[in-house]
Protein backbone atom coordinates (compact mmCIF):
# COMPACT_ATOMS: atom_id res chain seq x y z
CA UNK A 1 0.00 0.00 0.00
CA UNK A 2 3.05 2.37 0.96
CA UNK A 3 4.38 1.87 -2.43
CA UNK A 4 1.45 2.35 -4.37
CA UNK A 5 0.69 5.26 -2.58
CA UNK A 6 3.98 6.94 -3.08
CA UNK A 7 3.44 6.21 -6.74
CA UNK A 8 0.47 7.45 -7.27
CA UNK A 9 1.29 10.63 -4.85
CA UNK A 10 4.72 11.33 -7.48
CA UNK A 11 2.72 10.98 -10.89
CA UNK A 12 -0.04 12.80 -9.59
CA UNK A 13 -1.06 16.66 -9.96
CA UNK A 14 -0.02 16.91 -6.21
CA UNK A 15 3.53 16.78 -7.47
CA UNK A 16 4.88 19.76 -8.90
CA UNK A 17 5.80 18.38 -12.52
CA UNK A 18 7.94 21.21 -13.74
CA UNK A 19 8.99 22.86 -10.91
CA UNK A 20 9.01 19.73 -8.19
CA UNK A 21 8.30 19.77 -5.07
CA UNK A 22 4.99 18.68 -3.39
CA UNK A 23 1.58 20.45 -2.91
CA UNK A 24 0.25 20.64 0.38
CA UNK A 25 -2.42 17.70 -0.22
CA UNK A 26 -4.97 16.57 -2.83
CA UNK A 27 -8.82 16.96 -3.37
CA UNK A 28 -9.68 13.93 -4.78
CA UNK A 29 -8.67 10.40 -4.63
CA UNK A 30 -6.55 10.45 -7.92
CA UNK A 31 -3.63 13.01 -6.52
CA UNK A 32 -4.45 14.99 -9.30
CA UNK A 33 -6.10 18.13 -8.63
CA UNK A 34 -3.98 19.46 -5.26
CA UNK A 35 -4.63 22.49 -3.19
CA UNK A 36 -1.81 24.19 -4.79
CA UNK A 37 -0.05 25.51 -1.15
CA UNK A 38 3.44 24.47 -1.07
CA UNK A 39 4.83 23.75 2.98
CA UNK A 40 8.11 23.35 4.17
CA UNK A 41 6.92 20.21 6.81
CA UNK A 42 5.59 18.19 3.53
CA UNK A 43 8.79 18.46 1.83
CA UNK A 44 10.96 17.21 4.51
CA UNK A 45 8.35 14.48 5.62
CA UNK A 46 8.04 13.18 2.53
CA UNK A 47 12.08 13.19 1.36
CA UNK A 48 11.97 11.29 4.15
CA UNK A 49 9.16 8.99 3.42
CA UNK A 50 10.26 8.34 -0.52
CA UNK A 51 13.93 7.66 0.65
CA UNK A 52 12.86 5.07 3.55
CA UNK A 53 10.82 3.45 0.15
CA UNK A 54 13.81 3.66 -2.41
CA UNK A 55 16.07 1.86 0.51
CA UNK A 56 13.69 -0.98 1.25
CA UNK A 57 12.81 -1.44 -2.74
CA UNK A 58 15.81 -0.32 -4.68
CA UNK A 59 13.40 2.06 -7.23
CA UNK A 60 15.35 4.49 -9.00
CA UNK A 61 11.81 6.56 -9.33
CA UNK A 62 11.87 7.18 -5.31
CA UNK A 63 15.51 8.11 -5.28
CA UNK A 64 14.79 10.47 -8.03
CA UNK A 65 11.59 12.34 -6.14
CA UNK A 66 13.91 13.02 -2.84
CA UNK A 67 16.10 14.80 -5.53
CA UNK A 68 13.45 16.45 -6.98
CA UNK A 69 12.18 17.66 -3.55
CA UNK A 70 15.61 18.67 -2.08
CA UNK A 71 16.19 20.80 -5.57
CA UNK A 72 12.91 22.65 -5.02
CA UNK A 73 13.77 23.38 -1.58
CA UNK A 74 17.54 24.65 -1.79
CA UNK A 75 16.23 26.55 -5.02
CA UNK A 76 12.89 28.01 -3.70
CA UNK A 77 12.61 27.50 -0.07
CA UNK A 78 16.01 28.61 1.17
CA UNK A 79 17.07 31.57 2.55
CA UNK A 80 20.37 33.53 1.54
CA UNK A 81 21.76 32.95 5.18
CA UNK A 82 20.81 29.30 4.67
CA UNK A 83 17.81 28.66 7.08
CA UNK A 84 14.35 27.63 5.27
CA UNK A 85 11.49 29.43 4.29
CA UNK A 86 7.92 28.02 5.76
CA UNK A 87 5.65 27.98 2.15
CA UNK A 88 4.70 29.50 -0.59
CA UNK A 89 0.73 30.72 -1.30
CA UNK A 90 -1.46 28.49 -3.72
CA UNK A 91 -2.28 31.60 -5.21
CA UNK A 92 -1.23 33.80 -8.22
CA UNK A 93 -2.92 36.81 -9.92
CA UNK A 94 -5.70 36.16 -7.66
CA UNK A 95 -6.80 32.50 -8.87
CA UNK A 96 -5.48 29.37 -7.17
CA UNK A 97 -3.16 27.64 -9.11
CA UNK A 98 -2.78 29.64 -12.10
CA UNK A 99 1.30 29.99 -11.59
CA UNK A 100 0.95 25.69 -12.67
CA UNK A 101 -1.57 25.23 -14.96
CA UNK A 102 -0.90 24.31 -18.86
CA UNK A 103 -3.22 24.45 -22.03
CA UNK A 104 -1.60 22.68 -25.31
CA UNK A 105 -0.87 25.42 -26.42
CA UNK A 106 1.08 27.43 -24.07
CA UNK A 107 3.62 23.65 -23.96
CA UNK A 108 4.19 24.04 -27.52
CA UNK A 109 4.99 27.45 -27.94
CA UNK A 110 7.62 27.06 -25.84
CA UNK A 111 8.69 23.41 -27.14
CA UNK A 112 7.77 23.26 -30.72
CA UNK A 113 4.66 20.92 -32.42
CA UNK A 114 6.13 17.80 -32.15
CA UNK A 115 7.83 17.95 -28.77
CA UNK A 116 5.06 19.56 -27.26
CA UNK A 117 2.70 17.40 -28.54
CA UNK A 118 4.47 14.69 -26.57
CA UNK A 119 5.10 16.37 -23.35
CA UNK A 120 1.28 16.94 -23.89
CA UNK A 121 0.58 13.48 -23.76
CA UNK A 122 3.00 12.35 -21.22
CA UNK A 123 1.75 15.39 -18.97
CA UNK A 124 -1.70 14.76 -19.65
CA UNK A 125 -2.22 18.29 -20.37
CA UNK A 126 -5.79 17.98 -22.74
CA UNK A 127 -7.53 20.65 -25.03
CA UNK A 128 -10.36 20.43 -22.80
CA UNK A 129 -7.87 21.05 -19.72
CA UNK A 130 -8.59 18.73 -16.84
CA UNK A 131 -8.87 21.54 -14.25
CA UNK A 132 -10.71 25.06 -14.74
CA UNK A 133 -10.91 27.13 -17.90
CA UNK A 134 -9.13 24.63 -19.93
CA UNK A 135 -6.17 24.54 -18.58
CA UNK A 136 -4.26 21.41 -17.24
CA UNK A 137 -2.71 20.11 -13.98
CA UNK A 138 0.59 18.03 -15.17
CA UNK A 139 0.27 14.67 -14.11
CA UNK A 140 1.83 11.39 -15.37
CA UNK A 141 -1.09 8.77 -16.65
CA UNK A 142 1.42 5.87 -16.58
CA UNK A 143 4.69 5.92 -16.06
CA UNK A 144 7.64 6.87 -18.17
CA UNK A 145 8.71 3.62 -19.33
CA UNK A 146 5.51 2.43 -20.17
CA UNK A 147 5.25 5.80 -22.47
CA UNK A 148 8.28 5.64 -23.59
CA UNK A 149 7.30 1.66 -25.28
CA UNK A 150 4.06 3.47 -26.42
CA UNK A 151 5.76 6.35 -28.18
CA UNK A 152 8.92 3.45 -29.33
CA UNK A 153 11.60 5.17 -27.49
CA UNK A 154 14.17 4.03 -25.28
CA UNK A 155 13.03 5.27 -21.68
CA UNK A 156 16.94 6.54 -21.25
CA UNK A 157 16.39 8.31 -24.70
CA UNK A 158 12.90 9.50 -23.44
CA UNK A 159 14.26 10.92 -19.92
CA UNK A 160 16.48 12.98 -21.47
CA UNK A 161 14.49 14.66 -23.61
CA UNK A 162 11.93 14.96 -21.49
CA UNK A 163 14.13 16.81 -19.09
CA UNK A 164 15.69 19.20 -21.01
CA UNK A 165 11.31 20.17 -22.36
CA UNK A 166 10.81 19.84 -18.70
CA UNK A 167 13.85 22.71 -17.55
CA UNK A 168 12.47 25.05 -21.30
CA UNK A 169 8.98 24.54 -19.05
CA UNK A 170 10.45 25.99 -16.19
CA UNK A 171 12.32 28.96 -17.26
CA UNK A 172 8.89 30.19 -19.09
CA UNK A 173 6.76 29.36 -15.57
CA UNK A 174 9.75 31.44 -14.08
CA UNK A 175 8.37 34.72 -16.26
CA UNK A 176 4.83 34.29 -15.10
CA UNK A 177 3.56 36.26 -11.81
CA UNK A 178 5.16 33.94 -8.64
CA UNK A 179 2.59 32.76 -5.65
CA UNK A 180 3.49 34.75 -2.71
CA UNK A 181 6.60 33.11 -0.62
CA UNK A 182 5.97 32.80 3.35
CA UNK A 183 9.70 33.37 4.19
CA UNK A 184 9.00 33.05 8.22
CA UNK A 185 11.72 30.82 9.39
CA UNK A 186 10.27 28.10 11.65
CA UNK A 187 13.07 26.28 13.93
CA UNK A 188 10.38 22.90 14.36
CA UNK A 189 9.87 23.28 10.40
CA UNK A 190 13.79 24.09 10.05
CA UNK A 191 14.51 20.97 12.07
CA UNK A 192 12.56 18.49 10.01
CA UNK A 193 13.91 19.75 6.80
CA UNK A 194 17.49 19.29 8.17
CA UNK A 195 17.01 15.70 9.53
Amino acid sequence: MVEKTLDFMRRGGIFDQVGFGFHRYSVDEKWLVPHFEKMLYDQALLAIAYTEAFQSLGRRDFAEAVREIFTYVLRDMTAPEGCFYSAEDADSEGREGLFYLWTPGEVKQDLGDDLGEMVCRYFGILPEGNFEEGRSIPHLPVPLDIFARREKMEADEWRTLLEGARQTLWRAREKRPHPLKDDKVITSWNGLMIA
